[in-house]
């Protein structure tokens, strides 16, 4: 009987046993990166709705006191979270009002805020060379009143 040279055959098998491997190893790198910036931006879009947050509940507090927001004008400030306020550091929040007055009956007036906070992290740039991939906003509008006489 005679022997078939069979050398070689194991490191053919070798090779392809590699080979498969690395691509699943490049496959899982890849995935676990994906995931991981999924998850921040996650949690920055959920900074960007709290820093939102507190610009409506900054507007308001300025529109129903009196101090800002006057029917017939529309006012915008910007706020920017200091250094020291680590969890917003990096956020500036643009609010916006309008003030709009309502008759009701014959002489009770009521003031109604429609207030709109918009707050961002950085800037957003179009085009393919200066995109900012990190850029998260979020926006909030609501509208509230006086209370009634």
């Amino acid at each position: 009987m005679r022997m078939l040279n069979q050398q070689g055959f194991s490191l053919i098998t070798a090779i392809f046993l590699l080979v498969v491997l690395a691509t699943l190893m490049g496959y899982m790198v890849s995935l676990r990166v994906v995931q991981q910036q999924t998850v921040v931006m996650s949690i920055q879009g959920a900074r960007a709705l709290q820093a939102a947050r507190a610009g409506i509940e900054y507007g308001i507090y300025k529109a129903l006191n009196g101090t800002s927001c006057s029917p017939g004008t529309d006012t915008s400030e910007t706020v920017t979270f200091l250094a020291t306020d680590t969890a917003l550091a990096s956020f500036s929040v643009s609010v916006s009002c309008s003030a709009t007055v309502h008759t009701e009956g014959a002489a009770t007036a009521f003031n109604f805020y429609t207030l709109t906070a918009l707050a961002s992290n950085g800037a957003f740039e179009q085009g393919l060379d200066d995109a900012n991939p990190d850029y998260v906003s979020r926006q909030i509008r609501v509208t509230v009143s006086t209370a009634p006489p």
